[in-house]
């Protein structure tokens, strides 16, 4: 058994009275054994750190993406080399969307940014054309383009080139991006440098770590040399106190390249639960929200925050499990009490009355049949007593 996944629940998904989760990782048969081997070349080599796997996974990105690919610990070791490159510690301006996990602006406050909080786009989730408007971006900022349950279209690819004509500095987070069999020239290869990761939630989920993207060659042998810290304790003298290493394990590099190169059984499962959803949930998808196969999670739109709170709880009594993608903006934080909120009491409408229901590839569409059945028995409860 490999990352608490079991090969009935594997090979067949869940019962029809078992409880559904939000997500659960599909790990295929081949998948783990092919895994399971690479771990214990890595053993008997005596191979922890740098080696086949580690090199394997970057090569595979590399070719894919046509993008330089450096393997990290994880997806926010990832973002924090490339802010320091960047030179967030210079202080400057990051701009981070409002519904994003405040472990982004956090990491961007913590290296001495300047953050500023972007409205979203109320059907994908992302930045607001508003947000890439020139008087907003007069000092160049770097912006991190967040693709939140991948909710991508050519819309954002267009405004990550307009950020990047208008002189910003894009870093796109694709941690809930499944990327699709020829990734060149989609998501992830728009912006200045790109994070994907491996945890084990998101639609890649492996054991943990991540890969950087960047255009340019420098940029990733500067990343690569100081993702180590052996070798480089002069930088504690000089005062650095984030210095550290943050180089992926052989294990877990070993079960990334498995998955990666098995993707598209993935993306396979989630275009038929995309097909079933699509269908049978339309009228709770706002115009435009057009479900994906890349999505790490499949969101719906109630007409309020409160009839998003009644939808939950009625699906969890039902033993489908629900949440919230962003209960509330980052900026309601204490931490960030500096940072100006923009439209709160909207914004935190927006995000309260979305809900996230289940959507991963260990489900079966039947699964998402049961779902939906359960979506409009509420819409028929709701009616009835008038809520």
């Amino acid at each position: 058994m490999l990352l608490g996944v079991k090969l009935g629940e594997a090979m067949h998904g869940p019962r029809a009275d078992e409880e559904l989760p939000v997500w659960r990782t599909h790990v295929p048969r081949k998948v783990r054994w092919r895994s399971t081997r690479a771990m214990r070349t890595a053993l008997r080599r005596g191979e922890m750190l740098g080696s086949g796997a580690t090199r394997e996974l970057e090569r595979r990105f590399r070719e894919s993406f046509d993008r330089h690919a450096v393997a990290v610990s994880s997806g926010m070791d990832g973002l924090e080399l490339l802010l320091e490159h960047y030179g967030v510690g210079q202080g400057r301006t990051v701009l981070v969307p409002a519904n994003c996990f405040p472990s982004i602006p956090a990491l961007a406050l913590r290296l001495g940014a300047r953050l500023v909080a972007a409205q979203i786009d109320d059907v994908h989730l992302c930045l607001a054309p508003e947000a890439c408007r020139r008087e907003v971006l007069n000092d160049a900022p770097i912006v991190v383009w967040v693709h939140h349950a991948g909710m991508v279209g050519s819309a954002a690819m267009q405004s990550i080139m307009r950020l990047r004509e208008a002189g910003c500095t894009v870093v796109e987070d694709c941690a809930y991006l499944l990327p699709d069999s020829a990734p060149a020239g989609g998501p992830g290869t728009w912006g200045d440098g790109a994070i994907f990761s491996f945890h084990q939630i998101k639609p890649m989920g492996a054991a943990g770590g991540g890969v950087v993207l960047t255009r340019e060659g420098r940029v990733a042998d500067g990343l690569a040399v100081r993702r180590s810290h052996s070798g480089q304790e002069s930088r504690w003298q000089e005062g650095d106190v984030l210095f550290r290493g943050r180089e992926l394990s052989e294990f877990a590099a070993a079960a990334a390249v498995e998955r990666f190169v098995h993707r598209d059984e993935i993306r396979d499962r989630l275009r038929s639960l995309a097909e079933e959803y699509a269908s049978s949930l339309a009228r709770w998808l706002p115009p435009g929200r057009v479900p994906q196969d890349t999505w790490g999670r499949f969101t719906i739109r109630a007409r309020s925050a409160g009839e998003a709170a009644l939808l939950r709880k009625n699906l969890n009594l039902r033993r489908i499990r629900t949440n919230v993608m962003f209960a509330f903006p980052w900026t309601s934080h204490p931490a960030f009490s500096d940072v100006t909120q923009p439209n709160a009491p909207e914004l935190t409408g927006l995000l309260r009355s979305n809900v996230c229901v289940p959507y991963h590839p260990g489900m079966r569409r039947r699964d998402a049949r049961r779902v939906a059945a359960a979506v409009a028995e509420h819409s028929d409860s709701s009616r009835h007593t008038g809520h």
